[in-house]
């Protein structure tokens, strides 16, 4: 074992703070699923939350017909004769 791994060893553990004890709390307690699947419900929730709540898009600022992003325009009917 190298010195320097030696050192590690010793002032890691004392080096470790409240906040990094909690964060690995769920790590400790083999959460981390847990952990994740509440993270990903609270991220689509708030996608969904923005979703439900915002303005409609404004007559002024839909897209152009002809514009790259819009579809092509019909193709005209042909007449009777």
């Amino acid at each position: 074992m190298s010195p320097r791994t030696a050192v590690r060893r010793v002032v890691a553990p004392h080096a470790e703070g409240p906040l990094v004890r909690m964060l690995s709390l769920p790590a400790r307690l083999h959460l981390r699923w847990l952990v994740i699947v509440l993270m990903m419900v609270l991220a689509v929730g708030l996608y969904a939350h923005v979703l439900t709540t915002a303005s409609p898009m404004p007559p002024s600022k839909a897209p152009e017909m002809g514009s790259a992003t819009s579809s092509p325009p019909p193709a005209p009917s042909p007449t009777p004769s």
